[in-house]
């Protein structure tokens, strides 16, 4: 299946426990140059109901003018870290919490727009119960799935019928043998999407490493499109993605952002959608940490097969 565009999204780089107000986006949106299509933020349960009040004040609401898509990164965790028990799969699967996913259902149902709502992503580390991810939620595939077919079909019964569900891996491990023991069925997804950052070379042997964005991508995209009898027909989109600022030991950033626009509308045709993640966290991933790489983005995002939805004035 070819598509004809790629929409932009991104996370703007706003705090935690809300999302991106009409500042956040508009500053980001002038950065680039570029109207976006879809806002990418992050809530915890402990994060409490879907923030339905705070997107239609004001400050929110006017962010959203153009039909900017919601794309939630739904957290069951309190963000204590691996061993963050205040949920978990078998307390969701035992429906302790089905009164909060009801509600947060019936109020994504009532916000009416599109919702992507991305359920306890990078879901696979190492394939092993024994060993520690970043996540809770990690290595526990039969736990997982049920987790996540229990909410599902609470989401319909709640008839939340504008929640498209996102199911995101990150861009490893690709065995076969493993994958699909995460996946929660074709019927239980919409998008699938995969989750991957160049570390960059830190001039130390092994582990990270430069890598491109096909080095990233190429092996799980592939899995993805060459398998539909086990994942379906599905929309694929880049959930996650950004590059350090150059270094010492050769990285271009610039460089990097001209192969993935590059590599975007050449080589993944079935990308429908990437976010770039705009903050300065582990390394410094926004596109303007230095003028080379804002102005590389901003020249690669204006190809008119990058889409959004420009009905302002930048």
């Amino acid at each position: 299946m070819q598509n004809k565009h790629c929409e932009i999204g991104a996370f703007v780089g706003n705090p935690n426990h809300r999302p991106p107000n009409v500042e956040e986006i508009r500053k980001y949106e002038h950065l680039t140059g570029r109207h976006l299509n879809s806002i990418l933020f992050f809530w915890d349960w402990a994060d409490g109901a879907f923030p339905l009040s705070d997107l239609h004040q004001v400050r929110y609401h006017d962010g959203y003018d153009t039909e900017i898509s919601l794309h939630i990164t739904w957290e069951p965790w309190k963000r204590a870290g691996v061993n963050d028990s205040s949920y978990s799969l078998s307390s969701i699967i035992n429906g302790r919490h089905d009164a909060y996913i009801q509600q947060f259902a019936r109020d994504c149902r009532d916000w009416s727009k599109v919702i992507r709502l991305r359920f306890a992503h990078e879901m696979i580390h190492f394939n092993n119960p024994e060993t520690s991810g970043w996540y809770p939620w990690q290595d526990k595939p039969d736990k997982y799935v049920k987790a996540w077919q229990h909410i599902y079909r609470i989401f319909k019964t709640e008839n939340a019928h504008n929640v498209e569900f996102v199911w995101a891996p990150m861009n490893y491990p690709t065995w076969l043998d493993v994958i699909p023991l995460y996946y929660p069925g074709k019927e239980y997804v919409d998008w699938l999407a995969i989750d991957g950052y160049n570390w960059g070379e830190d001039g130390q042997p092994g582990w990270p490493y430069d890598q491109n964005f096909n080095d990233l991508f190429y092996p799980m995209y592939h899995v993805f499109i060459e398998h539909p009898e086990i994942f379906g027909d599905k929309k694929i989109m880049i959930s996650e993605t950004a590059t350090p600022k150059d270094n010492q030991f050769g990285g271009s950033k610039s460089l990097w952002i001209i192969d993935m626009f590059k590599c975007l509308k050449n080589q993944y045709s079935q990308v429908e959608a990437f976010y770039w993640f705009n903050a300065k966290k582990e390394k410094d991933w926004r596109v303007n940490s230095s003028p080379l790489s804002l102005a590389a983005f901003r020249k690669s995002i204006h190809d008119p097969y990058f889409t959004s939805h420009p009905k302002r004035k930048l």
